[in-house]
């Protein structure tokens, strides 16, 4: 069970919407959670009189009910809503939070996917940051001559990040038993009212986590495709490791 996990998505309400139940079984182990939100979701209104401050505080209050029902942290990275891009500025500020907090685990968006159910195109700032995360992780977070001022002005040392959960996925290889945590995952979703009317995000999630337990015979899940990290990879390569097998971070 990881000691800290980080998780890194573009909007107040991605973490829980997208890992809501996982978060709370890993909070229920004893991991430390801190969210990072790359966005102040200032783009979250139908409401043309809403002013973007009004649309952010309310937001970040929103967070703020949420995240104490985690018992997590929240740092928010400020970038504006609706025109993220994978950016060098957005890499160097993710490298410097992954090295400040130094996570076992990160969760982030699959930057792959595009389309789910039909019915919904992925928000570009999901795939924006996604990308933006896996570049910082490799090989910017593990290399003391990326963004060496991080290092020689902050005293930001490199870091390897264990493990690296993505989802929604359409590759999934790892799933996460959220039967008991399923109604706490709602609630968590609900905290965001400005986004979230109680019913239709009930039926909703009950439908997804159904959904996404049914390939691992689960009643309720969250699906991932997890991703492995080490000092070397080639040595994991060359003794034919399986990535999918406990490669140690060491």
């Amino acid at each position: 069970m990881p000691d800290h996990v980080l998780t890194i998505f573009a909007h107040p309400d991605d973490a829980e919407t997208m890992a809501g139940g996982s978060l709370l079984h890993l909070a229920s182990a004893g991991a430390r959670l801190t969210l990072c939100i790359v966005t102040d979701g200032d783009k979250g209104t139908d409401d043309e009189t809403d002013s973007a401050a009004a649309v952010i505080a309310r937001r970040r209050q929103e967070q703020a009910r949420s995240a104490a029902r985690l018992g997590a942290e929240v740092v928010y990275l400020g970038f504006e809503d609706g025109l993220v891009q994978p950016t060098l500025e957005l890499r160097k500020a993710l490298v410097r939070v992954i090295r400040q907090l130094r996570p076992d685990v990160i969760l982030t968006h699959d930057p792959t996917v595009w389309f789910r159910h039909d019915v919904y195109i992925n928000h570009p700032d999901h795939r924006a940051v996604g990308q933006a995360v896996l570049e910082a992780v490799y090989p910017a977070v593990k290399k003391p001559r990326t963004f060496p001022e991080l290092l020689e002005r902050e005293g930001l040392t490199p870091h390897v990040v264990r493990e690296i959960w993505v989802g929604p996925t359409d590759h999934p290889n790892h799933w996460v038993d959220i039967s008991r945590h399923l109604e706490d995952k709602i609630e968590l979703i609900c905290e965001h009212a400005s986004q979230f009317p109680p019913e239709p995000t009930r039926a909703a999630f009950t439908r997804l986590a159904r959904e996404a337990g049914a390939p691992a015979g689960l009643a309720a899940a969250e699906s991932f495709r997890r991703l492995y990290q080490v000092r070397q990879t080639v040595r994991v390569l060359a003794g034919g490791g399986d990535a999918g097998v406990a490669p140690t971070g060491q």
